[in-house]
């Protein structure tokens, strides 16, 4: 049985081709995904503040803020825990590296080949929010466990 979900995603990106390309593909592929999309880190911090996501989806290179501080404030000061991650052309083993230490999930290889890179892309949003959703789920039956345990000792 395959994972289908249906999820908003924030799509950060600052060329607006490639924005709207990946928008447009990630729809096509899954009628699921609702795809917000933001050119810069700045603009994404504040829809970030308005609005909730399952998931972010972010170009490693951005000009107007370094993308591992964008991660940095979505991770630290926004506290938030939902799967992130890059979309890049940048792929060498140092940004791999630093991009998971800083707290990404996962790091996709963003190639010519739009199409294809997308379909590999939503291969890993659903792999990514399925380990989330069962992530989620097991800290819940944790708790109750743990709250079951408590009441039964007293």
């Amino acid at each position: 049985m395959e994972f289908e979900f249906t999820k908003k995603l924030l799509l950060v990106n600052d060329d607006p081709d490639i924005l709207d390309r990946v928008k447009m593909v990630l729809e096509k592929e899954s009628k699921s995904i609702d795809v917000i999309s933001a050119s810069s880190s700045s603009m994404a911090l504040k829809i970030l503040e308005k609005e909730n996501f399952d998931v972010i989806v972010s170009d490693y290179q951005m000009s107007e803020m370094d993308s591992i501080e964008f991660l940095k404030k979505v991770r630290g000061e926004k506290e938030m825990e939902m799967p992130f991650i890059f979309f890049t052309e940048k792929r060498t083993k140092k940004i791999v590296l630093k991009a998971l230490k800083t707290g990404a999930n996962r790091v996709v290889h963003k190639g010519n080949d739009v199409m294809m890179s997308c379909k590999v892309l939503n291969q890993a949003l659903k792999q990514e929010m399925l380990h989330y959703v069962r992530k989620k789920e097991l800290e819940r039956h944790r708790k109750k466990f743990n709250s079951n345990i408590i009441r039964t000792q007293y």
